[in-house]
């Protein structure tokens, strides 16, 4: 009976790793580009956060969280650097 109580453990454990979750939104800092006004921004912002969304769906089903919040976090910044705005660099090769 005991053993048993185990393996039920075991397999409640396994099932919620595989469980990630979708991101909230983005990770990273981004902030307006140059010239834009706020507006702009912030209706950039709403539509890069979807587009990152549509970016990853489906893929909690089978990546870790924290990958998915990568890609997520990717696919954002690539649309905010594309609607003109100041997202952060990636850090400089160390020597």
């Amino acid at each position: 009976m005991r053993a048993r109580w185990g393996m039920t453990a075991v397999a409640a454990t396994m099932l919620c790793v595989g469980c990630a979750t979708a991101p909230a939104g983005p990770s990273v800092n981004v902030l307006p580009g140059t010239g834009k006004p706020f507006e702009q921004f912030q209706a950039d912002v709403s539509v890069c956060r979807e587009w990152a969304a549509q970016q990853v769906k489906g893929a909690f089903m089978d990546a870790p969280s924290w990958e998915v919040q990568r890609r997520y976090d990717n696919a954002y910044v690539q649309c905010m650097y594309a609607k003109g705005h100041q997202v952060p660099s990636p850090p400089a090769p160390s020597r």
